[in-house]
């Protein structure tokens, strides 16, 4: 009877590291190339605090198509003032959203076409007051992004 030969513990940690390895790879490259196709962000950036979501992501909408439903999506979430600025750029809009009766947080929403005739949605959403929001901007952004989802679905011409 012949002896098992096992591989060493080398190869099957070097083995090990390379499917992690892969597989990094292979999870992170859709969003890199969505990242790296959308137009430069408009919005300004967060601070180095915890207190505030600044996310892109891409549609395949016409602009319009989806800075109306992003305002739409904007209004369902009960904002205490939506305002749509007539600046050149356009497909601009501020709300704020108050929180726990006291705090007030500011949302802005931009819409690029991009080079394909789709567009991207910017959006930012922060704290004016205090370090941390105990992730309230985070889920606000969720909830509007799913908003958006919603009201595109809603809206024939979108298809």
């Amino acid at each position: 009877m012949r002896p098992l030969h096992l591989p060493c513990p080398e190869s099957l940690l070097a083995f090990g590291l390379l499917i992690v390895s892969l597989t990094i790879v292979g999870l992170t490259l859709p969003f890199v190339s969505n990242a790296q196709s959308l137009p430069e962000n408009p919005l300004p950036p967060c601070p180095d605090t915890p207190n505030c979501e600044r996310t892109a992501r891409p549609y395949d909408v016409p602009p319009d198509t989806l800075f109306v439903a992003a305002q739409r999506a904007l209004e369902a979430l009960d904002p205490v003032t939506l305002r749509v600025p007539d600046s050149p750029p356009g497909r601009r809009a501020e709300a704020v959203y108050r929180v726990a009766l006291v705090f007030k947080d500011d949302v802005d929403v931009a819409v690029r076409p991009r080079a394909d005739g789709e567009s991207a949605l910017y959006v930012r959403s922060a704290s004016r007051m205090g370090y941390s929001d105990l992730g309230v901007n985070r889920r606000r952004v969720k909830r509007f992004l799913e908003a958006v989802e919603s009201a595109l679905r809603e809206d024939p011409s979108s298809q």
